[in-house]
């Protein structure tokens, strides 16, 4: 490692000068004042990546099956002999790049950073991936030094694979991998860019190395050992990605990077209410969860125009699973069911109009709803919530829309709070308070029932006191989390100190609407809590 930079292996497809066919051998003197960019030459290349394909069952990476790809957007530069940067630019969207305004007879080297950065125009972003085990070093690759000479020249560079055909295995630098993650990240800020051509991506740090694994709880400590627990994003401006040979690793996986950049896109420019926890197919999940990961996987497919949404592991990384995200068979359909969430989202999308799917909406309409209607919704960001937002954007679409909430075992939404669907929300007066009851009998921590939501509104500004307290026994933690629901949408604070039977908290509250998540950290069969808001004069 040098200056925070953790150098990858690399092939040189081509070094020449244009006027000849081969370089001249690199001496190894080092000039005693750095190079002075004034110069009229330029030195123009193409940077690439190795990216390996999946088997044809989509089970598995194919390794016969690697082709070299565009580094798209990269940061380029020119480093003189004392580490200098002499000028710098970045790649297009074909891998090319030109560095002009070089000195003659100048001894250069290229060095291509895992890294995308605009910042200027009507879009711009800064992108990094780096090594969370190594102090978050910067991933790089570069060329050997050469003369500029005195005439143009052509330097094109390529991020190999690493891998060793003959033995199964990784025998040198995965150099690609750092370059693929930030493709698939690329290929996600596109699909936005098409629905919004003024955009400005926040600071995203995407954390990758080949000790990242499947273990632990996600401590600062472990993360920084690369105990990441799997690929995920961290809810702020970090993304931890998976890289484990012979275990599981997700740089090629574009669907499961994608899918964790869609929940930095909820946090960043939309709403996701999510949380989070433990889901697999066919379980009934919270509103909140269901959508954000049924969002995540569509978001997947329509990013990528691809509904096939494949997690590769495994010895040699041959095994995995995967599944497709438009047809998939049905298991326990419905608003809970994130694989519901997930059809009906790229259903809304696509132009393959098949069943009960007659839309194809594109991208933009249901971007719109995300940063509009999604954002600002009073009620927890559901599929209610996305469908009430749609309904009012695409008012002759509306029968068209129902025709697919049908087929997923969803009626006609009658609002964001989902009237109609199971008993969501109750409403509470504070005079009186209200007796909720939450269940495990869907299942635990995350699935319907074991959190409910209660409606109240604050007249006057004030301090409050909110307490549950257990109504049928012994042996609940009663939790809550308090959101302002309007004027506009905020999480006020949580109290989820280890209690039997009660819970309290105390806050400066202003007038307006609230929603008061109840549930029970010990997941009994049943847990009762009468709910109070009283006014706090002390």
């Amino acid at each position: 490692m040098k200056n925070n930079l953790i150098l990858a292996s690399m092939v040189i497809l081509a070094l020449m000068l244009s006027a000849c066919g081969e370089l001249d051998k690199i001496d190894n003197e080092i000039p005693s004042t750095p190079i002075v960019d004034n110069g009229t030459l330029s030195i123009t290349g193409k940077i690439t990546f190795d990216k390996i394909g999946v088997n044809s069952n989509n089970m598995g990476l194919d390794y016969s099956n690697v082709k070299r790809e565009p580094a798209r957007q990269v940061v380029v530069k020119a480093i003189g002999r004392l580490d200098e940067v002499v000028t710098e630019t970045t790649t297009d969207d074909r891998g090319a790049y030109r560095l002009g305004n070089l000195p003659e007879n100048a001894k250069v080297k290229i060095r291509v950073y895992a890294q995308m950065k605009k910042s200027s125009g009507d879009v711009t972003w800064d992108v990094n991936v780096v090594d969370n085990t190594n102090g978050d070093s910067q991933y790089v690759m570069e060329g050997s030094f050469a003369s500029t000479g005195t005439v143009n020249s052509v330097r094109n560079l390529n991020a190999s694979l690493g891998w060793n055909p003959s033995r199964g295995y990784y025998s040198s630098v995965r150099a690609s991998a750092p370059f693929a993650v930030l493709d698939s990240v690329y290929t996600a800020m596109k699909k936005v860019i098409s629905a919004d051509s003024k955009i400005d991506f926040p600071l995203l740090k995407v954390n990758w190395s080949v000790n990242n694994v499947s273990a632990g709880n996600g401590t600062e400590s472990e993360l920084r050992d690369g105990q990441i627990v799997t690929s995920h994003y961290d809810g702020e401006n970090k993304l931890y990605i998976l890289g484990d040979e012979n275990a599981d690793t997700d740089e090629f996986d574009n669907h499961i990077i994608i899918h964790e950049w869609g929940h930095y896109f909820e946090n960043k420019f939309s709403r996701a209410d999510s949380i989070g926890g433990p889901h697999t197919e066919g379980d009934m999940l919270d509103m909140r969860l269901a959508f954000g990961e049924g969002f995540g996987n569509a978001w997947s497919a329509i990013a990528t125009d691809d509904p096939i949404y494949y997690d590769t592991s495994g010895q040699h990384q041959g095994l995995g699973w995967a599944m497709n995200i438009e047809n998939e068979q049905p298991n326990n359909p419905g608003w809970y069911s994130e694989s519901s969430i997930q059809r009906i989202l790229y259903d809304l999308y696509d132009s393959n109009d098949d069943g009960a799917d007659r839309l194809s909406l594109g991208f933009t309409p249901i971007y719109d709803v995300l940063v509009g209607a999604q954002k600002r919704t009073p009620a927890f960001t559901s599929i209610f919530s996305f469908i009430t937002g749609l309904y009012a954007q695409r008012p002759n679409d509306k029968s068209a829309i129902n025709s697919i909430l049908n087929s997923e075992n969803i009626h006609e939404v009658q609002d964001a709070y989902g009237t109609g669907h199971h008993q969501l929300y109750l409403d509470m007066n504070v005079q009186t308070g209200a007796n909720v009851c939450t269940s495990t009998r869907y299942g635990i921590s995350n699935k319907v029932d074991t959190h409910k939501y209660l409606l109240f509104t604050l007249p006057n500004a004030g301090r409050y006191l909110v307490r549950l307290t257990q109504t049928n026994g012994r042996g609940a933690d009663p939790d809550f989390g308090l959101y302002l629901s309007s004027p506009s949408f905020k999480l006020i604070g949580k109290a989820e100190e280890v209690n039997l039977r009660y819970q309290e908290g105390t806050y400066q509250l202003q007038a307006g609407n609230y929603i008061l998540d109840v549930s029970d950290y010990n997941d009994l069969r049943e847990a009762c809590f009468n709910a109070t808001v009283e006014r706090d004069y002390n």
